[in-house]
């Protein structure tokens, strides 16, 4: 009766481990939509921003390079 038990229970084990594994997956899907869905809206902004300042790219570069100097991103 016993190994019986453990057999349902590593069952049971079995079971949840697939399940987890199979949110796991559909958490990866989800946020690479979203990760997706944020680079094209900041491709859209970079190119808005483009057309109305001709500088644009230098202005960014400049600016970049300030805020990796002064801002911690883990503190963000």
């Amino acid at each position: 009766m016993r190994e019986g038990a453990v057999e349902r229970q590593l069952k049971m084990i079995e079971q949840e481990i697939a399940l987890n594994g199979e949110a796991l997956e559909s958490l990866r899907r989800d946020q690479r939509a979203v990760v997706d869905s944020l680079r094209l809206e900041v491709e859209t902004l970079r190119r808005c921003l483009e057309r109305l300042h001709p500088d644009f790219k230098e202005c960014l570069a400049a600016v970049r390079a300030e805020a990796t100097q002064e801002i911690d991103p883990e503190a963000l």
